[in-house]
């Protein structure tokens, strides 16, 4: 195909949360989009963006697709918004042999099994924070989605539970500043600062174990101790690695639990079935991930020049996957418009694919069931406020709620 063929396709703004329309209905307008053409060419805030689950999977499973900037072209989209190519990425936009060594060493500290075993203390921070609310009505964002990923993480990672309310703001300042393509100076501004906040912080951390000796079982300590064959993570790396967690995982994690909560109840029949069921808990969070994930889009660089359903996809540009897109693909699940708790093979990319899988997808799922779990058995008649619509954050790389306003019943 070629691009003058794709003269009538969204782009740019028009496949952010800065549109309208696209807020208001993501899945319509992808799905128009997809319906005409597996693949656009955008140039405005991405180079090209993915939306059909074939091309998805093949881009996402594709090991000789770097991720690293520093391997962009520099007409990309991705160096024209200003990033700092001066130093390594983080692993999350990391290569091998870096990725693979450092992904290595965390997955010694943070895994499927030692992430279940903070199952209980999450399930208490949800009760926790369900006991205070005060009255019938509250917003669920301010109340819950917000701080119960930030306390989960820091606490996990061993940190002052004084600075809980520290690690939100820096998080969220680092995450408008670095994944925010129409960031402001501003923004960017602010989210060098918290970088800097942070660094001296979990820096005043480490310090502190290793005078002490590092034999505790918080998070922080045990990625300390991580080593294969003598090589260690640095002071510097250990760090990087925790704002890593801390920043991943908890915009994203807080716009989850909007959208799910939205969804399930916005479903009729959905929350008495899970009430009633319990069961279904684990399938329903997976189905809100499929859904509604909390990220549009994720990206691989072309190493050389590259085909796609006919487009000629330049070396060193970058192709973006489109998360919402690719889960709603017919293809990949049936009757995808539908939210349905009791959906089997739930398929999905909503956590990525290939070498860069979300390190913590495990925990982020967990948290989904805990939260559930609670809320079911506290508030059995929950619901949506009377004449309260949820509002849509505008943030363009991501998807989920300023505000969520509930009743108890």
């Amino acid at each position: 195909m070629d691009v003058t063929d794709q003269e009538n396709l969204p782009r740019g703004i028009e496949l952010t949360s800065l549109s309208a329309e696209f807020r208001a209905d993501p899945h319509g307008v992808l799905g128009r989009a997809r319906a005409q053409c597996p693949v656009i060419h955008d140039g405005v805030l991405r180079d090209y963006v993915v939306l059909s689950a074939e091309l998805g999977r093949k881009i996402l499973a594709d090991r000789a697709l770097p991720t690293d900037p520093r391997q962009t072209a520099p007409s990309s989209t991705r160096r024209l918004r200003g990033e700092d190519l001066t130093k390594a990425p983080p692993l999350l936009f990391a290569d091998d042999p870096d990725h693979r060594r450092v992904r290595g060493l965390m997955r010694q500290a943070f895994n499927q099994e030692r992430i279940e075993l903070v199952r209980a203390r999450v399930a208490r921070i949800c009760h926790d924070l369900i006991d205070r609310i005060d009255g019938e009505a509250f917003d669920f964002i301010e109340a819950i989605a917000r701080p119960l990923p930030t306390i989960t993480i820091a606490e996990m990672l061993g940190v002052d539970p004084a600075q809980h309310e520290n690690f939100k703001l820096w998080s969220d300042e680092m995450v408008a500043a670095s994944l925010n393509p129409l960031a402001s100076p501003q923004a960017k501004a602010a989210g060098a600062a918290a970088a800097i906040s942070l660094n001296a912080l979990f820096a005043a951390e480490i310090a502190r174990r290793q005078a002490a000796g590092v034999d505790g079982e918080d998070l922080l300590s045990q990625i300390m101790r991580a080593e294969d064959g003598g090589d260690r993570l640095s002071p510097e790396e250990i760090s990087e690695q925790a704002q890593l967690l801390l920043i991943a995982g908890n915009q994203t994690t807080t716009d989850l639990m909007g959208t799910m909560l939205r969804n399930i109840l916005s479903t009729s029949g959905c929350w008495d079935r899970l009430v009633a069921n319990p069961d279904l808990i684990p399938n329903a969070v997976d189905e809100a991930i499929r859904f509604e994930p909390p990220i549009f889009t994720t990206e691989r660089i072309a190493p050389e020049d590259m085909d796609l359903a006919g487009l000629t996809v330049p070396k060193g540009y970058c192709i973006a996957v489109m998360l919402p897109s690719v889960n709603h693909d017919p293809a990949l699940n049936p009757a995808p418009e539908t939210f349905d708790i009791e959906r089997q093979n739930i398929r999905h990319f909503s956590f990525g694919g290939g070498r860069h899988t979300c390190l913590g997808a495990p925990l982020a799922r967990l948290e989904g069931q805990e939260l559930l779990r609670a809320l079911t058995g506290r508030m059995p008649r929950l619901r949506q406020a009377d004449g309260e619509a949820a509002i849509v954050s505008m943030s363009p790389g991501f998807r989920g709620l300023d505000h969520l306003h509930l009743i108890r019943g």
